[in-house]
């Protein structure tokens, strides 16, 4: 009977350590996702600022209670004085994304070429890297430019922003729509 006893603790443990495992929120990077006005500041070139906006889907936590942690989320990067924007998608810790630019790159005869500008940075750090790349155009071979640059909180999104714009029923399988 003690041996049963003991068996059943075991797996009770077993079973709670794998609840909390399984249950364990998203990382705290994901937590804390960026919003707001920020200074743009290339290592070289002009000055800028983005407007950030995330995202997200809510987690809804194991049918008891709901969680709202920032999950599988976005930053709509909105451009501002000549710098170009997007939609940054967090990969490996680095958030990042990529635009085609019509009229990127001025030639000598006063021609533009296209170009592609990809950027990346970490909210952590707030510091990236823009690389802008382009074509055998203008008389030069193809190349990728690279510029570091730091990002600095300027002040709050004018407007109020939906975090969560998808709407996750309270009870039941908690399907989000």
């Amino acid at each position: 009977m003690r041996f049963l006893r003991a068996v059943a603790a075991a797996a009770m443990g077993v079973g709670v350590a794998m609840g909390v495992a399984v249950g364990a929120p998203p990382s705290a990077q994901a937590a804390n996702v960026m919003e707001g006005v920020y200074n743009y500041m290339p290592a070289d070139g002009q000055p800028g600022t983005w407007t950030i906006y995330p995202s997200c889907v809510p987690v809804v936590g194991d049918l008891r209670e709901p969680l709202y942690l920032p999950v599988g989320c976005r930053l709509h990067v909105g451009p501002s004085n000549g710098l170009v924007g997007g939609d940054a998608r967090l990969t490996g810790g680095v958030w990042s994304f990529t635009t085609p630019v019509a009229k990127g790159m001025k030639c000598p005869d006063g021609t533009w070429a296209p170009t592609i500008e990809t950027f990346k940075f970490d909210d952590v750090t707030m510091s990236g890297t823009r690389s802008v790349t382009h074509n055998a155009v203008c008389g030069l071979q193809p190349g990728i430019i690279n510029t570091n640059f730091t990002l600095s909180f300027k002040e709050p999104l004018p407007i109020p922003v939906d975090r969560y714009p998808l709407y996750c029923e309270p009870g039941g399988l908690r399907r989000c729509f």
